[in-house]
């Protein structure tokens, strides 16, 4: 499964998603067109995705807010 990502993401940065997939909790991700690059955010249970992605400014540089949960990402499944 390749990975579709409008952004490049580095090799630890898949290693980073595919740790956070497998832990248990719910965690969702951005990847930001700047140097900031991947972020990854947990959300706690009975919190809203959307309220921790603003909160976290997970937005577009058109001012959308987006977010994705790290088990989306291919690299959760892929072998390293």
């Amino acid at each position: 499964m390749a990975c579709n990502c409008s952004k490049p993401l580095e090799q630890s940065d898949c290693e980073r998603i595919k740790e956070h997939s497998k832990d248990g909790r719910a965690f969702i991700f951005h990847i930001f067109d700047d140097d900031r690059g991947l972020r990854i955010a947990l959300v706690p249970p009975g919190e809203s995705p959307n309220k921790i992605a603003v909160n976290q400014n997970f937005f577009t540089p058109d001012g959308n807010l987006e977010w994705f949960n790290v088990k989306e990402h291919p690299c959760a499944y892929e072998n390293l």
